[in-house]
Order: C-alpha cells, then sequence, then structure tokens
C-alpha cells in the first residue's frame, strides 16, 4: 500500500482525529457546523470519515463536493440528487435504536420517529428567484429527516458564483441561513473547503451568513499521533526506522499536517532506496540523512509547491499582490519568523503610509492565515510548513 499524497485518505489510508471526531458529533447535535482550518490539514478527509460513521449515530450522511458548480440552482440541484427520498427511506427503515438516540439527543425537537420523524416545522418561503421552487421542495424534503449534509468545497463554489452572479448568490446565502435557524429543524450542515471561507466572506463583506455555525477550527496533528501515523506508514512500506529518524523528520517538517509529514516521509523513503541500491544495504533502515536527502528532493523540485503562488496569483489583485508578495517574501527570510513591527518596518518601501502599511497587512493576513502560508497565533509571524518556507525562500524570496 502506498503512501497517499494530497488526495483524500479514507479507510485504512485515516489516521487519527478521534478528539476531533468526539468533538464534530457532539457540536452537530445543537449547531450548524463550518469546518475551518489551513490547507492540507485533511479536511476532506475528516468529513469522509463522519460520513461513515453517521449511521452508528442514527444519521444518513452524504459528502457532497459542489466545487464544481458555479449557480445557486446548480448548487440546490447537487445538494438534491445526492440524497433521493428512496436513500432517506431506507435509512429510516434499518436504522433503528441509533436513530431514536440522535433524535432524543437533539433538543427542541418534537421527536416522532419513521412515518413523520418530527413534529412538524413552519418553512420560511425561498426569495423570489428562479431556484426557489427546487429550493421549496428540497428543504420539505429534508427539513425534518435524520440527514447530515457535508458540503465540502463550498467556498470554491462561492467564489465563483459571487463572480457570475453576486445578488443571485447572496440570496442563496440568506434563504441558507433562514432554513438553518428553522427551529425544530432535524437535518444538519457542515460546511468545509480547501479556500479559507471566512477570508472570502469578510473579502465580500458577507461574514453574517454563516454566523449561525459553529465555527470548529481542524489543527495539525499532536506529535504523538504524527508519530504513530509515520510508524504505520513505514511498517506498511517495509523500513525500519532508526529511533531518532521519525522525530527527526517531525522537527523538519515544523507543521504537523499529514500532507507534508507523508510528503516528507515518501520523498525520505526514495532517498533511502538509492542508498542502499548504492550501497548494497540489505537492511532497509531509514535514517536521519535520508530525511535531509529527501527534505533536499522536495525542494530542488519547483513544479510541486508552485500551485501556493499561482493561487495569489488568481485570487489577489495586482496591487495587492505585489504587497502580499513582499509579506511572504520577507518571512521566509527568517527562521524564527518575525514581530509584526519588524514585518511593518520591512513594508515600508512598499507602503510609506504608516496607518494605510497596518492596515494592509491585518487585510492580507487574513487570507494568508486562513489559506496555511503564515501563522501569527505566537508573537511573531511566521510560515507554519518548515517545508513551504524553504520553498518560498528559495524561489520566490524578496
Amino acid at each position: 500500500m502506498s503512501i497517499r499524497l494530497g488526495s483524500k485518505a479514507d479507510g485504512e489510508a485515516f489516521f487519527d482525529r478521534e478528539h476531533e471526531r468526539d468533538d464534530l458529533w457532539r457540536h452537530l447535535e445543537d449547531n450548524h457546523i463550518v469546518l475551518s482550518g489551513p490547507r492540507r490539514l485533511g479536511k476532506t478527509s475528516l468529513l469522509q470519515r463522519l460520513a461513515d460513521e453517521a449511521a452508528g449515530q442514527g444519521l444518513i450522511a452524504k459528502l457532497v463536493d459542489v466545487g464544481g458548480v458555479d449557480t445557486p440552482a446548480g448548487f440546490i440541484d447537487t445538494l438534491d440528487r445526492a440524497l433521493p427520498d428512496e436513500t432517506i427511506a431506507g435509512h429510516l427503515r434499518g436504522a433503528g435504536e441509533a436513530l431514536g438516540a440522535w433524535m432524543s439527543r437533539l433538543r427542541k425537537v418534537d421527536v416522532k420517529l419513521p412515518g413523520g420523524v418530527g413534529g412538524g416545522i413552519e418553512l420560511q418561503a425561498p426569495p423570489d428567484a428562479t431556484w426557489s421552487q427546487d429550493a421549496r421542495r428540497l428543504q420539505e424534503r429534508l427539513s425534518e429527516a435524520p440527514v447530515l449534509l457535508l458540503v465540502d468545497e463550498v467556498s470554491v463554489f462561492l467564489e465563483k458564483a459571487l463572480a457570475r452572479d453576486q445578488p443571485d448568490t447572496v440570496r442563496l446565502l440568506a434563504w441558507l441561513r433562514a432554513w438553518r435557524q428553522q427551529s425544530g429543524l432535524v437535518c444538519r450542515f457542515l460546511f468545509s473547503g480547501s479556500i479559507g471561507l471566512n477570508a472570502l466572506l469578510a473579502r465580500h463583506g458577507l461574514g453574517t451568513y454563516f454566523n449561525d455555525c459553529f465555527d470548529y477550527r481542524l489543527g495539525p496533528f499532536k506529535d504523538r499521533a504524527a508519530l504513530e501515523m509515520l510508524a504505520i506508514q513505514c511498517e506498511r512500506e517495509g523500513w525500519v526506522p532508526e529511533p531518532e529518524t521519525l522525530p527527526y523528520l517531525c522537527r523538519r517538517v515544523g507543521w504537523l499536517s499529514p500532507f507534508y509529514l507523508n510528503l516528507l516521509l515518501d520523498s525520505s523513503m526514495s532517498a533511502a532506496r538509492d542508498r542502499t541500491q548504492e550501497t548494497g544495504a540489505e537492511e532497509h533502515r531509514l535514517l536521519t540523512t535520508d530525511v535531509n536527502d529527501g527534505y533536499d528532493r522536495l525542494l530542488a523540485v519547483r513544479s510541486r509547491f508552485i500551485h501556493w503562488y499561482k493561487r495569489l496569483e488568481r485570487d489577489i489583485s495586482p496591487m495587492d499582490l505585489t504587497f502580499t508578495l513582499r509579506i511572504l517574501g520577507a518571512v521566509a527570510t527568517s527562521e524564527q519568523g518575525l514581530t509584526r513591527r519588524q514585518l511593518l518596518a520591512r513594508l515600508s518601501k512598499s507602503e510609506p503610509d504608516p496607518d494605510r502599511r497596518a492596515a494592509r497587512l491585518e487585510q492580507a493576513m487574513l487570507g494568508l492565515e486562513e489559506d496555511g502560508y503564515l501563522d501569527a497565533s505566537d508573537e511573531r509571524i511566521q510560515f507554519p510548513s518548515f517545508i513551504l518556507r524553504d520553498y518560498w525562500r528559495r524561489n520566490h524570496g524578496r
């Protein structure tokens, strides 16, 4: 079984996140959720695991990717096709005690099981739009059903839909919010995406349209989980790491994203294979020198990380792009990161006015933090991923 890089991790390829899953199931009893956090933390993989676990919770869940649609009508149609009536009916017939247990945990719900799940809720009329009737039918079908809609790439959808027709997209957001706020609602929504949803909404002045959802921020792995995952991957691939190798690999990665951990492990194994072939060693030992060689190999392939630059080029206006690149270039030069005061000083040539410079930095950091470029949770602003930092310093440093 090869190491999975970049694609959704399911089955045996999924690791840990036990506490996060417990938290999310608990919060779903009372809330709809926005699952936020930087890219490359495995949000989609976590959604898939929740979908796999949903039946045990009494729910029927569907992971729905809306990144390929760009209109409110397409969004509603995608949700509608994901959970047809016969699928819901089949779940109600077979859910048994799990469904009863879930319904009993919901607050403010007049419980009435199969044949009429809830106690009847009053639906708010959809807005005056071409998709209104489809929206009403979807709302009527799902509101009282024990359904969990895991809506992935919602930020990608919104970015395209807002560019195509902002007023119509805002009507969709308003309708979705009104639907989520109905009392006695049984269905649940969990939204996520590879682009920071909160930063996107703030950029368009639309932050209030998801402020009814609980914002659950996903973080990197803890040390123990990272080491356990790496050890299992080594065993599957037939490598025996020296005692210090995997902790050293974690230190080189810095930010314990499952993607970056697996990326460096895979590159380290490749370096180790070359070493054993050259030396004729029979034992498949993974050494710290292999980690160093693997790290250098990653940075040598510029195309591997070029999408981090291209996304900024695509999403930011030319004037703001220059300022944003100056921020990243300045931070990349320091392994310890920069204080906000130090960074502002380095940006003085790009923006001489101190008040405007501080405001522009604040605005840029909203997106850079949420998308995983930079982290400012400590006293210093720095790249959480050492691999991305060193790539940026080598290829885009200023």
